[in-house]
């Protein structure tokens, strides 16, 4: 006898006024190919909730239930400023929802598709956070896939997050569309050459959606345009965009070599991880400008062709796992303390630095120095200037670092004025998502934020990263 299953069609389950699981759901906002959008209430949750139902049902694609599985497993594994918050779910075989904050914002599309003129120092923000919400996923060992105008939403104060997790990958988590060998490789205009062999694992797809985006923001252009055949597609495995700054004039050589690096058609010739992009951006003088920052013109008929036959066999780089990117490429501080003298203990971290940065060899070193306050009434020597103290300490900590021997793109140097050095240390730690604070254990008078706690222990206990610790 056959075995007969009763479910409720969802477009019945989820009307507004009706109430399921305690979510009382609200108006439709949306009505999409793959989804629908209410918006919903419930006890004991403040924040504005949207609720989101696949369309199943009659003539509807199954990667739309997948990809809300996907969806669902992995929103709900994330923990990050730049994703929805994640609020609750229904039973994916009979009442399929997904709960999460509304987020306020528009979709970047649609300032996109109104004209709008994006600044390069826009962009540049723009891209740099984009960057850091890629980095939060990756860390986590998700890779998004789907990174487009459509899926980002910034709000009033330019603050933006990344939505539509249906065709993301998760190492730990099996992955459903690749299982089952359906498509569902992204958007074409955005997608990674990678993405178009059927590679789902690597995060430097993230990087490389991230480089269209800039490229079109500053151009209005898309670099390997919106083809709608699979030959299309596999032009970006050969193909090189018009140089940005042949379009736009005003584009600093380094930002066309920042993008273009973005848009290599190897991962392996990319950033490879989303925090050194994010960097990179933050710190123009760390760019280390090649050939890409020079083109104003489209590659010759020739230099097409050679790259042509090259992608003839083309391979995609192998994956690393997605949380490996900040691992090889680490931002290490060097909290250096330029207000006394201990050769010793300087000498100390100087090796120490030496065998950290020869074990990541993509590693980047900031040197770090903090201060009380500058005058506010200057002297006359040069020395006595705000500027001239601040100089006097950037030149020891530049001495310092001169034995290292690290290009300039390597490394950079800050002083900072704080009033609590420890608390400074940490924030800017969190602000640059570094990976190990270097810091001297002096035998002279140790400085303390309470006659308990030296800056030291506040640093150890408050830092985001490692803490390594040089002692005489």
């Amino acid at each position: 006898m056959p075995i007969t299953t009763d479910i409720e069609a969802v477009d019945d389950i989820f009307q507004e006024g009706k109430v399921v699981d305690g979510f009382v759901l609200g108006k439709e906002l949306h009505r999409g190919g793959m989804a629908s959008l209410f918006t919903a209430s419930k006890e004991g949750i403040n924040l504005p909730i949207l609720l989101k139902i696949p369309r199943v049902g009659k003539d509807q694609p199954v990667e739309s239930l997948i990809g809300f599985e996907t969806e669902l497993t992995i929103l709900r594994s994330l923990k990050s400023p730049y994703v929805p918050k994640y609020l609750g779910s229904g039973n994916m075989a009979t009442r399929p929802y997904i709960a999460m904050e509304q987020v306020v914002g528009r979709p970047l599309e649609e300032l996109i598709k109104e004209g709008k003129q994006f600044s390069v120092d826009a962009v540049i923000r723009i891209g740099a956070d984009l960057a850091q919400a890629a980095q939060s996923l990756h860390s986590q060992d998700a890779i998004h896939l789907d990174i487009k105008p459509d899926n980002i939403l910034i709000d009033g104060q330019g603050k933006l997050t990344l939505i539509d997790f249906g065709l993301s990958h998760h190492s730990r988590f099996p992955d459903l569309l690749a299982e089952e060998m359906r498509k569902g490789i992204g958007s074409a205009p955005y997608i990674s050459p990678e993405q178009v062999a059927g590679v789902r694992s690597d995060s430097r797809s993230d990087i490389f959606s991230i480089g269209v985006i800039m490229y079109e923001l500053l151009t209005g252009e898309l670099p390997f345009g919106n083809p709608q055949s699979m030959s299309g597609l596999r032009k970006r495995m050969w193909a090189e965009p018009f140089p940005p700054r042949a379009i736009r004039k005003e584009i600093p050589r380094w930002l066309q070599e920042v993008v273009l690096r973005c848009l290599e058609a190897r991962a392996d010739d990319r950033y490879q991880s989303a925090t050194h992009l994010r960097q990179v951006l933050r710190d123009p003088e760390s760019v280390k400008l090649t050939s890409r920052s020079e083109r104003l013109e489209p590659p010759s008929f020739w230099e097409n062709l050679k790259r042509w036959l090259k992608a003839a066999g083309y391979e995609p780089s192998p994956s690393p796992l997605p949380s490996r990117g900040n691992q090889d490429a680490p931002l290490m501080i060097a909290a250096i303390d330029t207000r006394q003298s201990d050769e010793k203990l300087r000498d100390q971290m100087q090796t120490t630095a030496k065998n950290l940065l020869q074990a990541h060899p993509e590693s980047r070193l900031i040197c770090l120095s903090t201060i009380a306050s500058t005058p506010t009434f200057e002297g006359k020597q040069e020395s006595e200037t705000a500027s001239g103290i601040v100089r006097g300490h950037l030149v020891q900590l530049m001495e310092w670092a001169k034995p290292l021997h690290l290009p300039p793109e390597r490394i950079s140097y800050h002083v900072l004025e704080a009033l609590d050095p420890a608390a400074r240390i940490v924030e800017f730690a969190k602000d640059n998502d570094a990976s190990l604070i270097l810091i001297g254990a002096s035998h002279k008078l140790p400085n303390k934020v309470a006659p308990w706690r030296t800056s030291m222990t506040k640093i150890v206990e408050e830092a985001p990263c490692s803490v390594h610790i040089v002692r005489t």
